[in-house]
């Protein structure tokens, strides 16, 4: 059972709507968006050649090749475009997110070393070839639950708090019982296996919480506790486009005294290996890489949407309106050159051609603000019409059908267009999809703050501190 066969009720546990699920075929928000997740796969039987590479006699996903040059970083934008494309850019975290990652694992996997208990990069490269063999779908868990951030890790579990973080609260010869939870776990219901680590933050007296493994979801203990859903399945696709097709579940996952074998540990009781391993793996800057790409694609979609909706509503002789067009357009081609700069000042490390993450950092800092520009400019133009279109059953009713189409219809679009045009417009804007979107666009890749506030201390100005520092000179040298 996996992902890719579509069969997910393998005994993994699972809350949604108030109760366990029994059969995940059966819940519209999974079962449709399950299908979405699948295109992943599907493209590799449509188009082999462009989406399947041989490694160690064997064929797998073109997206588990590690890139050694600049041409195979541009390939690999190329494929993360299309499968993107394939839910419009707002599945955020499809397989191919990780999948970069795991591309270059094994060429990183040294730092993370071996002590009495495992050898944690030997475990780390077996994980990696048998997730490209089974080509199995990952979701990654990171982001601990926000019980009291005044506090440490150490000190709210001294004062019993066990769900603050995922720490181990037993070792055992053949490995270790751990218990916590993590929150914000994009698609988990849907994945074959969930890859749980900590972001760079760990204190030297937080060695309990010092962990990187992996896990089927089947695993005995582990519960995945789903938000509310953003899909809308009482009404067709016409009054939701969007959100009666998927729904991107985020889950809040419970670990419950799970076993995790020593073979499953990449990471165990080092707060120093702990803090190195998102970075010092390699995941950091590929998985950017593929999801500054997505993002370019969902950008891409709500720009074509505000000219769409400028264009059918008559809107586009407005300087005004021209001008805030020409700002998302603007923005598109600096998000897409700036994904292109990444590749083609691109680094060798570990062996491996590793695209410039000060570039990348800029983009993911940039495109919040951008999708949020969109998202007002889209919000605005279909402001006085959007609130009202009619549920799209009433274009039905004999009584009053023809008033609508007549009313609603002008020269420049008819009324079940315009509707559906409309539709899709508070889709992205004012439904709980889109603001989830929204949200997920401002936050997932971390606080544009943070980053914006990092970056300029790594950025490269050498060069311009030289200019600097000749002006200067040759202004002391005057006599």
């Amino acid at each position: 059972m996996s992902t890719k066969d579509g069969k997910l009720n393998d005994g993994r546990t699972v809350f949604y709507g108030g109760k366990k699920v029994e059969d995940l075929s059966q819940e519209p928000v999974f079962a449709k968006t399950l299908k979405v997740v699948q295109r992943y796969y599907e493209l590799q039987e449509e188009d082999p050649e462009t989406y399947v590479y041989e490694e160690n006699g064997e064929k797998r996903s073109i997206l588990f090749m590690p890139t050694m040059t600049v041409e195979d970083l541009a390939h690999k934008r190329k494929i993360y475009e299309q499968i993107a494309r394939e839910s419009y850019g707002f599945l955020g975290r499809t397989p191919d997110f990780i999948d970069t990652g795991v591309a270059i694992l094994d060429f990183y996997a040294d730092i993370l070393g071996k002590d009495d208990r495992t050898d944690y990069a030997k475990n780390a490269r077996d994980w990696a070839n048998r997730v490209k063999t089974q080509d199995l779908f990952i979701s990654h868990a990171i982001q601990n639950p926000q019980v009291d951030r005044q506090k440490g890790l150490a000190q709210l579990l001294s004062e019993g708090q066990e769900f603050a973080a995922v720490w181990v609260k037993e070792e055992r010869e053949d490995g270790v019982i751990v218990r916590g939870a993590k929150q914000v776990n994009t698609l988990a219901p849907l994945a074959d296996e969930l890859l749980i680590f900590n972001l760079p933050g760990l204190s030297p007296e937080d060695e309990k919480f010092a962990l990187a493994f992996s896990l089927p979801l089947a695993t005995e203990g582990v519960k995945m506790v789903c938000r509310k859903p953003t899909m809308k399945n009482d009404f067709s696709l016409k009054d939701y486009p969007l959100s009666g097709n998927f729904d991107e579940m985020d889950a809040f996952i419970i670990l419950d005294d799970v076993f995790v074998p020593n073979e499953n540990l990449f990471v165990c009781g080092s707060v120093d290996k702990s803090n190195a391993f998102f970075p010092g793996s390699g995941f950091f800057v590929h998985t950017a890489h593929q999801d500054e790409v997505r993002g370019y694609v969902k950008l891409e979609f709500v720009t074509s949407l505000a000219i769409r909706l400028a264009e059918k509503l008559g809107l586009t002789g407005f300087l005004r309106v021209q001008e805030m067009l020409g700002s998302l357009t603007v923005n598109l081609e600096m998000i897409k050159s700036s994904i292109i700069a990444s590749e083609v000042t691109a680094h060798m490390e570990n062996g491996v051609l590793t695209p410039n993450m000060q570039v990348l950092l800029a983009v993911r800092a940039s495109l919040t603000n951008y999708y949020d520009e969109a998202i007002r400019v889209i919000a605005e133009f279909s402001s006085g019409s959007v609130v009202g279109v009619p549920d799209f059953r009433e274009f039905e009713n004999s009584e009053i059908s023809e008033i609508l189409k007549a009313s609603m219809t002008s020269p420049l679009i008819d009324a079940e267009d315009r509707a559906l045009l409309l539709n899709l417009a508070w889709d992205v804007t004012g439904e709980s999809f889109g603001q989830r979107q929204r949200t997920y666009e401002f936050l997932h890749g971390g606080n544009p703050m943070w980053i914006k506030n990092m970056h300029w201390l790594s950025e490269d100005l050498s060069q311009g501190n030289q200019m600097l520092d000749k002006v200067l000179n040759n202004a002391k040298a005057e006599q």
